[in-house]
């Protein structure tokens, strides 16, 4: 069995392009298996996936991932939280592409700022380069003691919106909908 998991390793190692190893993420975890047909690995137990952006690590851990090297891309699920410079989400079930410094997030969502700003939701895009997120469905936003904000967007302490936009750099909420057509957010399966 070892030696199958260093065959799959030389061989995954020979099938990246070069460019490739200056992008690969730091991955951990306590079980490991490769799929050889479908070219991904599927991770167990304390998984760690730390992707690089300018030399700030958006880290995601999780109970669980899979992970293709290839296609630069990883799921998760179980106890998931991604960690990005001064904010955390915490979610069941995630989706990072780390060649668009995006993820796609599901699942008792609760965002935390170093802002003091918390926002929870059933899902939420984010994009770790410009540090916009997006949360929709059922989103409450509680503001911290430091927040302002336009009187036009300012958030009611009951309020529950489809969907807020939130700059993390600026700490500005830019939209704030009672309405608003939600995008259907999936996690995929590699196996499919």
């Amino acid at each position: 069995m070892r030696l199958l998991k260093i065959f799959s390793m030389i061989l995954l190692l020979a099938l990246l392009p070069i460019k490739s190893f200056a992008a690969a993420p730091e991955i951990s975890y306590d079980k490991m298996n490769f799929n050889f047909l479908k070219g991904y690995y599927t991770l167990t137990g304390n998984v760690r996936v730390a992707m690089d952006n300018h030399g700030y690590k958006m880290i995601l851990t999780a109970d669980e991932a899979q992970v293709s090297l290839l296609q630069k891309k990883c799921t998760a699920s179980g106890k998931v939280t991604l960690n990005h410079e001064d904010i955390t989400f915490s979610c069941d079930k995630a989706f990072a592409e780390w060649e668009s410094n995006s993820a796609d997030i599901v699942g008792k969502i609760n965002f935390k700022s170093k802002d003091n700003i918390t926002i929870t939701s059933d899902t939420a895009q984010y994009n770790w380069n410009d540090r916009i997120a997006d949360f929709y469905g059922n989103v409450k936003v509680t503001l911290g003691k430091n927040f302002t904000v336009d009187k036009n967007l300012k958030p009611g302490k009951k309020d529950i919106y489809a969907h807020v936009r939130y700059n993390i750099d600026e700490n500005k909420i830019l939209a704030l909908d009672k309405n608003f057509d939600i995008p259907k957010i999936t996690i995929p399966n590699f196996e499919n």
